[in-house]
């Protein structure tokens, strides 16, 4: 029955959506004052069915079009019609339904419209016990509340992987400016800070910790490790090649693999004798090959001159030189 009440309502919904569309065009557009655009506004909800909440959703998912390809004052005039049609009343209701899938669309509604008067209604769910929920919530609090930012170095809980991909297209989206506490982000206990602070350095560029950044290659776990020696490479630290090296031998697989991927941006001939040693001894194939690719990068005719003592070192240098066919 849902099925055939969806078919039967396309063309309605289909002909409403170009309604709107015209309709928020010409508001955008026009001079109103405020008395004119209520009266307008008004006159609109009466032309829709706007007791229906798909109606509701169809108008706000328009002005969140609106919002992502409009700049200046056009954007802060989306925001109030949203108020004027008392549809933040709608995302409001929303976020108090006790289902996690409504809850969470009443927040991307503030987010996504830059609703910044939507912060105090969601900030009561960073700590909710649904992940999903708080995951959200938090999403867009940090997306509304920029200042919010710097005291992420106070969190205690974890920041999930997705969460920090999330913060970074926030950081972004938002251009939101480098948190001047930066500099404690990376020194903070709480390892997913780390994290996101080293991400956020590679993201501005910023090179006034160098020291720093090296020493979290010593990091006890792994996740950071990798984390730093992946910043390493992205800021061009050339300073941490012999650092690398002696930390080779006394780290995971999956931190060597890292450190190799470095060495093939900052590594120089000084470390052909390093690379040689890996590709003799090792015997696990990821890491002979990750270090031939290296050797490679660094110096190719040394690399040859390995391979016609090795049969499977000359097809890993084949295997390795094939994106340059």
């Amino acid at each position: 029955m849902k099925r055939i009440h969806f078919e039967y309502t396309m063309p309605i919904r289909a002909a409403l959506s170009d309604k709107v569309e015209i309709f928020l065009t010409e508001m955008i557009l026009s001079n109103h004052n405020d008395e004119k655009l209520k009266k307008e506004l008004l006159q609109f909800k009466k032309e829709v069915p706007f007791h229906k909440s798909w109606c509701k959703e169809m108008i706000i998912n328009a002005m969140i079009q609106f919002k992502r390809n409009l700049k200046g004052r056009a954007t802060e005039q989306i925001n109030t019609f949203y108020q004027f049609l008392e549809l933040d009343k709608y995302s409001e209701s929303l976020i108090s339904n006790y289902r996690s899938f409504y809850k969470c669309a009443g927040f991307y509604h503030f987010q996504a419209l830059d609703y910044k008067k939507g912060s105090i209604l969601i900030k009561p769910y960073l700590k909710n016990s649904n992940i999903v929920i708080r995951s959200n919530a938090y999403m867009a609090y940090i997306s509304l509340t920029e200042n919010y930012m710097k005291g992420l170095i106070n969190q205690s809980a974890i920041i999930s992987h997705l969460n920090l991909i999330k913060i970074m297209d926030i950081l972004h989206e938002k251009k939101i400016p480098l948190p001047k506490n930066i500099d404690k982000w990376i020194q903070a206990d709480n390892n997913s800070v780390v994290k996101l602070g080293l991400k956020i350095m590679v993201f501005f560029n910023y090179r006034n910790r160098v020291k720093e950044i090296i020493a979290l290659t010593k990091r006890e776990d792994n996740s950071v490790k990798i984390e730093a020696i992946k910043t390493i490479k992205e800021l061009f630290l050339f300073e941490a090649k012999d650092e690398l090296t002696l930390l080779f031998d006394n780290v995971a697989l999956q931190v060597q693999l890292e450190i190799l991927e470095t060495l093939m941006v900052i590594g120089d001939v000084n470390l052909i004798p390093f690379l040689e040693n890996i590709i003799q001894k090792t015997t696990n194939k990821d890491l002979k090959l990750r270090a031939v690719k290296c050797l490679n990068e660094i110096s190719n005719t040394q690399l040859e001159i390995l391979a016609t003592k090795d049969f499977d070192i000359n097809k890993m240098m084949q295997h390795a030189r094939e994106i340059y066919l």
